[in-house]
């Protein structure tokens, strides 16, 4: 059986793809308002908090703004000014100290489920030929259920924006040499330090994973670009 954020893992990126499918058929202009939510989930397909969790996204990405009590109006659309090391940045500020309080505060169960993410991943980067795009999605879904054992109610409600970052930023690194290899003994390290409670060494494990996996991404793009 999947994980439960396996297939909840891309969501909110697919749902903003379908409000973007939206905007072009409609042929929405820049300033143009948006359908009233129950009106434009309907329109969708889907349900309103998803809606809002894909606003989120679009909003982060600087093509939406939200006026609260008003609605939702579409921007001009502009390439993202922030680079890829700007958002390994912000992985950093959420995740370590995520990472340190799940550590200190997680319960039996959410050890388990922590555990049962680390192990299928494992088990999907076992598989020959590797699916990576099915590694990428347990990889984010290690991530964010550790995200959600700090039980923290307002890091767990960035984790559209965090999921959105992670999405973004883990694409293709993994298919480096060695990097899968490596990505699994960090993985490891960080769910022996949750169950120790060993929070500092969680915390100093999850900085330099994302480091790793920052470097990762700029080895990739150079040899991309050759």
């Amino acid at each position: 059986m999947n994980p439960p954020l396996l297939k909840s893992a891309p969501r909110s990126a697919n749902q903003a793809r379908l409000l973007l499918d939206y905007v072009e058929r409609e042929h929405l202009a820049p300033g143009d308002r948006l359908a009233p939510e129950r009106e434009l989930a309907k329109k969708l397909g889907i349900s309103r908090p998803s809606l809002r969790e894909a606003i989120q996204v679009l909003q982060t990405q600087g093509r939406l703004l939200v006026r609260h009590g008003i609605g939702v109006f579409l921007l001009e659309h502009q390439e993202p000014h922030h680079s890829i090391e700007e958002l390994f940045e912000m992985r950093e500020i959420l995740e370590a100290p995520a990472v340190e309080w799940a550590a200190e505060r997680r319960s039996e169960a959410q050890l388990v489920e922590i555990k049962r993410a680390a192990e299928a991943l494992r088990v999907a980067v076992a598989d020959k030929p590797i699916d990576f795009e099915r590694v990428r999605l347990l990889d984010m879904n290690f991530h964010l259920t550790i995200v959600k054992s700090a039980e923290n109610q307002f890091l767990n409600q960035t984790l559209g924006t965090l999921q959105e970052i992670m999405f973004r930023s883990m694409d293709n690194t993994l298919k480096l040499p060695g990097r899968l290899e490596a990505s699994e003994h960090e993985h490891g390290v960080i769910v022996d330090a949750i169950e120790k409670r060993d929070a500092l060494t969680a915390r100093l494990m999850i900085i330099q994973h994302i480091h790793n996996a920052r470097d990762a991404w700029i080895k990739y793009s150079k040899k991309a670009e050759v």
